[in-house]
């Protein structure tokens, strides 16, 4: 009996220690254990949060799963909601007890822990306070030991599509003073901050860009990251345009100006920099500067109908205009003060005492690879050390005013010191020739393509000087009229001429195959015959012969018929011994028929 009372007190006890340490998690929670008796952790660097059982707050948790032990009265559980990251958005975690960074760097450096679920891997691991460099990704929940980390919700980094993100770092080592940008590592786009620590990623402005229309979990405290969202917050003049991704509308090219780079060679005989292969428009600095790209003007373009994703710190882009370039020389208003040809006034030239005023227009196209250098001579606008895309018809203005209007101004003061009014104005032709030749002599030795050179009209100043223009046009008008009118009258002269040939050789043609036909005689006669018969005599004449005929005929028409007779005689050489031509039988009866019609 004595043995069975303190056996069943002893298995009291022990059912009621089974039964009182007995720990369920809720569901969706997590149990943080502390202890209350015990010694403590040996190590100062966990004294309040310990990764084995000492006195004190355990790194190690409870998990919803089934049931746990612990001593009564030595541990108590806290039971505390699982930390759940909302979509959209990242945990930014902190940790309250681990090592003490010893070497200034900012962040906690990463341990594997579970994504800070195993307090204990993390402590053991070599974890250290203060915010961690690895985030939590949204749109899950975790068990995590809120007691040895806080969690932070910030959003996910996002960068509007069309634009760029630009990058700069808060941790990693310290760049050399002449270095421009931090050294490039590949880190997930900026995603993993580990990976860009351990590969030696440098503080500051980084040469790599975020592409737009996309999320990133980017940790905060690692990176700044400025998009067209945050950009009025930027201390160093970046506006939205600058994160625009660059575009090159058709008409033009891009000319890049890069902002960091090696130094050109002081034996460079051009300073354009040469094409460098590999970087991929540019849109790869990094490769750039490892294949030793220079700064300043590059000889390699942009194309245009692309988008380009640039870095704004790295490279600027001029735009120039590719397409044909109508540039006129007149008095301009002032809604075209950024066109090309803003620096073309109208041509003034005094001869004489007298002013004129000259009407000009060129055309010219500016092929691809010469708008580099166009750049490289005449410059651009001052960005304060910014790129992007830079709109700016400084340099076009400069090559047009200095190259194509220095040498128009010069060729008419050289004709107007050498003419007379008269002689300047009627050397229009010869004038718009030379003037041809010269600018195409001046804008090929660019390389510029001349198209057309079209020189207008000439007007004076003085209203009679135009008077006597106008007296001295209509009295050119009269002459030329007047000339034109001789040219009519000797033509048609000469069509006479050839009519009256063509009828002289249509006659002895006729005449020629007469005689062929009939003889010589006979066509004669036959030609006598004729001319009596134009004659007007009466109806009727009596007697058989042709006396009676005659008789009838007046005297001047006897004469006529005589000379006529001769002409014949002549004509078809009829001698004075000839034989009489024998006559056919229609022959006779014409001659001696009882009556002659006219």
């Amino acid at each position: 009996m004595d043995v069975v009372i303190p056996l069943v007190v002893l298995v009291g006890v022990a059912a009621w220690v089974g039964w009182a340490g007995r720990v369920v998690v809720p569901s969706g929670h997590v149990g943080i254990i502390t202890r209350r008796f015990g010694p403590t952790h040996p190590d100062p660097a966990f004294k309040q949060i310990n990764p084995t059982g000492a006195r004190g707050v355990l790194a190690r948790t409870l998990l919803p799963s089934g049931f746990h032990w612990l001593t009564p009265f030595i541990h108590s559980v806290e039971y505390v909601p699982r930390v759940h990251v909302p979509v959209g958005m990242i945990g930014l975690v902190s940790a309250t007890e681990g090592r003490t960074r010893t070497d200034g760097r900012a962040l906690g450096r990463h341990v594997e822990c579970r994504s800070f679920q195993d307090g204990q891997a993390f402590l053991l691991g070599g974890g250290e306070q203060g915010v961690q460099l690895a985030t939590l990704a949204g749109g899950q929940s975790y068990y995590i030991n809120t007691r040895l980390f806080t969690v932070r919700m910030m959003p996910r980094t996002y960068v509007p599509a069309g634009t760029v993100g630009l990058v700069q770092a808060k941790d990693g080592t310290v760049r050399q003073a002449d270095q421009r940008f931090g050294r490039h590592v590949e880190c997930d786009n900026f995603q993993d901050g580990q990976a860009f620590l351990l590969g030696g990623g440098q503080q500051g402005r980084q040469l790599a860009v975020l592409g737009g229309g996309a999320y990133y979990d980017i940790n905060p405290e690692l990176f700044e990251v400025v998009t067209v969202d945050n950009v009025a917050a930027s201390r160093d003049g970046l506006t939205e345009a600058h994160l625009k991704e660059v575009s090159i509308e058709e008409g033009y090219t891009g000319v890049v100006v890069t902002l960091d780079g090696a130094e050109p060679g002081r034996d460079a005989t051009t300073t354009v920099a040469p094409w460098v292969n590999g970087h991929r428009s540019f849109r790869l600095p990094w490769v750039f500067l490892a294949n030793g790209g220079c700064r300043g003007v590059q000889e390699e373009t942009l194309g245009e109908g692309t988008s380009y994703a640039l870095n704004p710190w790295f490279a600027r882009v001029m735009l120039i205009p590719t397409r044909v370039l109508i540039l006129k020389w007149h008095k301009k208003h002032t809604d075209e003060a950024t066109n090309y040809d803003a620096d073309l006034g109208q041509i003034t030239v005094n001869v004489q005492g007298y002013r004129l005023h000259v009407e000009i227009s060129q055309n010219l196209r500016i092929p691809r690879s010469i708008a580099p250098r166009l750049v490289s001579q005449f410059g651009g606008v001052r960005t304060q050390g910014l790129g992007g895309l830079v709109d700016d018809p400084a340099p076009m203005q400069r090559f047009v005013r200095d190259v194509l209007g220095v040498t128009v101004a010069a060729y008419f003061s050289e004709i107007a010191t050498t003419s007379s009014v008269r002689e300047f104005l009627n050397r229009y032709h010869d004038t718009r020739k030379d003037l041809t030749d010269k600018v195409k002599h001046a804008l090929e030795r660019w390389g510029i393509e001349v198209l057309d050179t079209r020189l207008g009209n000439f007007m004076p100043d003085d209203p009679s000087l135009h008077a006597a223009f106008k007296e001295q046009f209509a009295a050119e008008m009269q002459g030329d009229r007047l000339e034109v009118e001789v040219e009519n009258a000797k033509l048609k002269d000469r069509i006479d001429e050839y009519e009256a040939q063509k009828e002289f050789r249509r006659v002895a043609l006729d005449l020629k195959a007469e005689v062929a036909l009939l003889g010589p005689e006979n066509a004669a006669m036959i030609r006598i015959v004729r001319e009596f018969a134009k004659f007007d005599v009466p109806d009727y004449i009596g007697g058989g012969d042709i006396s009676a005929y005659v008789q009838a005929l007046p005297m001047s028409a006897m004469q006529d018929l005589l000379s006529r007779l001769r002409e014949l005689r002549s004509d078809q050489q009829i001698g004075p011994g000839a034989s009489r031509p024998k006559l056919t039988k229609d022959t006779d009866s014409a001659f001696n028929g009882d009556s002659m019609a006219p």
